[in-house]
This record gives structure tokens, C-alpha cells and sequence, in this order.
């Protein structure tokens, strides 16, 4: 019997009203919104529209709205990887890529880190602006820049004292090493610029600054090209001239964000006093101290993002291990051999594509949770569930498009990077199976995100740690013991033609955990719907919900 998401999404509501967030906030009690949470209350707006319109325009309208400028903003943000790639590929060769693709794993656990302390500070930053609060503000977002110096230098010191550790931990080859060191050398000293960064552009959103936020984040993107054609393709510095890059673009972008938050800076308060908003956050030597309290609210409302990131993190680790493993133990110099090395490195421009094609995605759940957290607090039920279901249609489409992309014109969409024939035959490989069940993720995406918007924390966190943690990981490990007579039933049961491959059972795990995780999310939201008002109070207040 075909599923009727309707039915799905509102079923037999129970007596559960919405509650705000208390001000005085407690870890134990945090709704894990993000930072794009839009006050429902105060004199302070998030942006340039009134927060009214979130309860009466059309619901399609609003995703436009809220998502395209996020998108945009995002995906200027990720191109630092796809830069780098295109550079390293152009100028170094495919050897250099795969000893970058092996270090990734710990630079997106230091991005992990600087992102739970920026969402956690500027969620609670917005909060506080919305209540009109805005020396608490202020203060939070002092002790925010505070735990983000501490943790950046503490990082710094640690990672670099322990490097080699850290690298045989993730399971680096002696042949990928000297690359992987290269890389990550620039980055760790100066990872302290992505906590200040991360958190500085996370205020500047938690305060509407978009233009301002757009504006670093567009510069810290072009820097990062000039710096790569200057540092790779110019003083051919090799692997470390990527990363001294990327060192350089993030240092001019963050001088420009912290200034921004220097007291008395003249373009903030104008922007200001035009707005008739509030005085703008300001970094003050004498508030800049770690308060235990605060850094626990901190910390409960960033850990959602960090176990995510955390969870990306050990799937590419895991990966990578898997390839190295594989690759050790079969003749040297041999076509297999071959095979198996350049799926390392078509594995890690695969997985730059990955992140960039997910930056759109988080846009879209992103105004999803902000779109439905409104109206679920209006109590106007028809508009949560019209942003569901148009979050489900949009993330769906968009997801397919990308799909017929790269499995209909891989060779087009990876010649670009390289003319290498062999490392594009390894992706198109790789891509011709992982790619299959993608849009299928739209629909866990958006049910994370309303069910976060609709109070319901820990069904979100189900949900967002289930597929990683609880499919995709498992299946990892588990897939590549089987052979591909094993796992054939599977792709004959889909109607999918797959070319046997090395390590087909490795990459097979992949559109498996979605095919998994959204029955699971179906199955979740069968048993725990959407809705939670009463019968009497389901009234959907003016505005359209189509």
C-alpha cells in the first residue's frame, strides 16, 4: 500500500504545547536548534524582513527566501576544497590528492570542534537578542571567542606534538605520509583562525548581518584562488602551498570579521543606527573570560553539529583505511595495485564533491527548521506541514538533479579537475554506485529538521546519528567481508546494472544506508508525527500554506 506522507506527518495529536526556550538556559533542556533560529519575539529581527513573514507568505516563497542566500553563502564557503583540489591535481598530480584526501579526517574534526563552540554561541546569541537581552548577549558571545581561543590553541599544541600519532591512528601509509605532513603542518598551526572564524561568521548571522557575512565569506573564497595560483602554480610550493592558501585566505577574511566586532567600529554602528537595531556585539577585553555556566549551554547546543561532522569524519577515516589496507595487500605494480591507488585519490575528490553538493542541502533543512519552528509555535499546524512536505519535494529535487549530473555525465563533471584517464575512471566507478540512492536523503534531512522545530530534540538526534552512526559505519565494515555474489540481490532487486569493480562491496554500503535510513525515517515518523497540538487548536493562522 503506497505511503501517504499526509497521514505520516499529522495522525492522532497529542496535548503537547510549544514551549519557548527558557532564557536561562541549561544544558539538559536545550532544543538543539541552529544558529539561523529567527526570534519570535523583542524588537530585534534577524534579518531584513519581519519575522512575521514567516507565518503568512507562501511557504515555497519562503524557502526561496531563506534558503537561496544561506546556499549561496555555504557554497562559496566549501569551494576552499574544490579550489584545492583542482590546483593540487593541475600542478601536483593524483599522488599529492591522495595523500590530502588521507589527512582530511582530522581537519574536519578541528572544523567539528570550531563549529560546536560558533553554532552553540550564536544560537544562544540570537536567543538573547530576540528577548531583548542584549548585554547577555554580548557576554555570551565574549565567552564564545574566549572557549574559541582556548580550544584553538590547546588544538594547536596537541595536534602538533602528536602528528605522527595522530596520522598512524587514521591508518596513513609511509608512501602518503610526506604529503599528508605537508599539508597539514600550515593547518595546524594556525587552526586557531577556524575557531575565530567560525565563530565570527556564526554571529555575524545570529545578528542578521548577511551582507557583512556574505561579504568575508566571498573574500576569504577569492583569496584562497589567488593565494593557490600564487603559492602552487607560481612559486610551485607543492601540497603546503594548498594549505599556506588556505592559511592566507582564512587570516584576511578573519581580520575583516574581527574588526567587525572591535568596539566602536564605525561601519557597525552606522549599520546600526540605519536599522534602528540595537548596538551591535562587541569582543571586550574585560568579558572575555571562560564562565563555566555559559560554556556548558555552549557546548549542549553545539554537540548535535559536532557528532554530525565528527560522524563524516570517521566515515572518510574508515574509508581511507580500508583503501590503504586493501591496497597493502595486494602485488605491487600491478593493474590491481593501480586500480586501488587511484581510488584513494578519486575517493577524495568524490568526497570534496560530496561536501559542496551537501552545502545546498543544509541550506534547505536549514530554513526548514526556522520555517516550521514559527509556525509550530503559531500553532498553525497546515503550514508545518506544508514546509515539510515542500522540504521534502525541494530536497528531492535537487538531489535528483545532481544525480542525473554525475551518473549521466561523470566523465564531463571530473574531466574538469583532471585529464588523468585513469584517476576518472576511478571516480566515474565510484560515483556510478554511490550516487544511486541520493535523493532519498532529502527526506531524513528534512525530517531532522522539522523535528527540531517542533520541539522534539531527541527524535532529531535519532534520526541525525542513525544513518552515520548506526547504518553507514556498520555497513562499512561489514560489506567489504562479503563478495559480489553476495550483495548482487540487492542491485537485481533495484533494476540497477553496476559494473563489477574493486571494492564494488565497499561503495555499495553507501546507497544501502540511504535506502535504510529513509525507511527509517518514514518508520519514525509514522510511530511520531509532526504535529503535537490539540485537535481544538490546529488552526492554521493567515498566510498561505501552499
Amino acid at each position: 500500500m503506497p505511503i501517504n506522507l499526509g497521514e505520516l506527518f499529522v495522525k492522532h495529536a497529542t496535548a503537547n504545547t510549544f514551549k519557548p526556550a527558557s532564557i536561562n538556559v541549561e544544558p539538559s533542556d536545550i532544543v538543539p536548534l541552529a544558529a539561523t533560529e529567527t526570534p519570535s519575539h523583542g524588537k530585534y529581527h534577524s534579518g531584513s524582513q519581519s519575522t512575521e513573514s514567516l507565518g503568512t507568505l507562501a511557504i515555497p516563497t519562503l524557502y526561496l527566501r531563506f534558503a537561496l542566500p544561506m546556499a549561496f553563502a555555504m557554497m562559496l564557503s566549501g569551494s576552499y576544497n574544490l579550489v584545492d583540489s583542482y590546483f593540487i591535481l593541475k600542478y601536483i598530480g593524483a599522488d599529492a590528492l591522495a595523500g590530502v584526501t588521507i589527512a582530511f579526517p582530522l581537519q574536519m574534526m578541528i572544523f567539528a570542534l570550531a563549529c560546536m563552540i560558533g553554532n552553540g554561541t550564536a544560537t544562544l546569541v540570537s536567543r538573547f537578542l530576540g528577548a531583548n537581552e542584549f548585554d547577555k548577549a554580548s557576554q555570551i558571545a565574549n565567552t564564545g571567542f574566549a572557549l574559541a581561543l582556548a580550544c584553538g590553541v590547546i588544538v594547536t599544541v596537541v595536534s602538533l606534538a602528536q602528528l605522527d600519532n595522530l596520522l598512524a591512528f587514521i591508518g596513513v601509509s609511509s608512501t602518503l605520509a610526506l604529503a599528508a605532513t605537508e599539508y597539514l603542518q600550515p593547518i595546524l598551526c594556525f587552526s586557531l583562525f577556524t575557531f575565530l572564524l567560525s565563530l565570527s561568521g556564526d554571529l555575524l548571522r545570529a545578528q542578521g548581518k548577511v551582507v557583512v557575512m556574505l561579504l568575508v565569506i566571498l573574500l576569504s573564497a577569492v583569496m584562497n584562488i589567488l593565494f593557490d595560483t600564487l603559492f602552487i602554480a607560481v612559486l610551485e610550493m607543492g601540497v603546503s602551498g594548498a594549505a599556506w592558501a588556505t592559511v592566507a585566505g582564512q587570516c584576511v577574511s578573519l581580520f575583516i570579521a574581527v574588526v567587525y566586532f572591535v568596539p566602536n567600529n564605525r561601519f557597525a554602528n552606522k549599520q546600526a543606527l540605519h536599522r534602528q537595531a540595537a548596538q551591535p556585539i562587541c569582543f571586550r577585553i574585560e568579558q572575555i573570560k571562560l564562565n563555566l555556566t555559559e560554556i556548558k549551554a555552549i557546548l549542549g547546543l553545539g554537540s548535535p553539529i559536532l557528532l554530525s561532522y565528527l560522524g563524516i569524519a570517521c566515515v572518510i577515516s574508515l574509508v581511507n583505511h580500508i583503501l590503504v589496507s586493501h591496497l597493502a595487500n595486494v602485488v605491487p605494480n600491478t593493474p590491481a595495485a593501480n586500480e586501488v591507488a587511484y581510488m584513494i585519490s578519486a575517493y577524495g575528490l568524490i568526497g570534496r564533491f560530496n561536501i559542496f553538493i551537501a552545502l545546498p542541502l543544509m541550506a534547505l533543512t536549514s530554513a526548514a527548521q526556522t520555517i516550521s519552528a514559527y509556525n509550530y509555535g503559531a500553532m498553525a499546524s497546515s503550514r508545518v506541514l506544508a514546509c515539510a512536505k515542500w522540504g521534502i519535494v525541494l530536497t528531492c529535487c535537487y538531489l535528483s538533479v545532481v544525480t542525473i549530473i554525475f551518473m549521466g555525465f561523470p566523465t564531463s563533471v571530473f574531466g574538469v579537475f583532471t585529464d588523468d584517464l585513469a584517476l576518472i575512471a576511478a571516480c566515474v566507478k565510484i560515483s556510478s554506485v554511490t550516487f544511486i540512492a541520493l535523493p532519498l536523503a532529502g527526506i531524513t534531512g528534512i525530517a531532522i529538521a522539522v523535528y527540531q522545530g517542533t520541539n522534539r530534540p531527541k527524535l532529531a538526534l535519532l534520526l541525525s546519528g542513525i544513518k552515520i552512526y548506526g547504518l553507514l559505519l556498520p555497513l562499512l565494515v561489514l560489506l567489504p567481508q562479503l563478495s559480489f555474489a553476495d550483495i548482487s540481490f540487492i542491485t537485481g532487486a533495484l533494476n540497477i546494472n553496476i559494473m563489477r569493480n574493486a571494492l564494488i562491496e565497499l561503495w555499495m554500503a553507501f546507497p544501502i544506508a540511504d535506502i535504510l535510513a529513509c525507511l527509517l525515517s518514514l518508520l519514525i515518523i509514522s510511530i511520531w508525527p509532526f504535529i503535537h497540538v490539540p485537535r481544538a487548536n490546529r488552526v492554521s493562522h493567515g498566510g498561505n500554506a501552499k
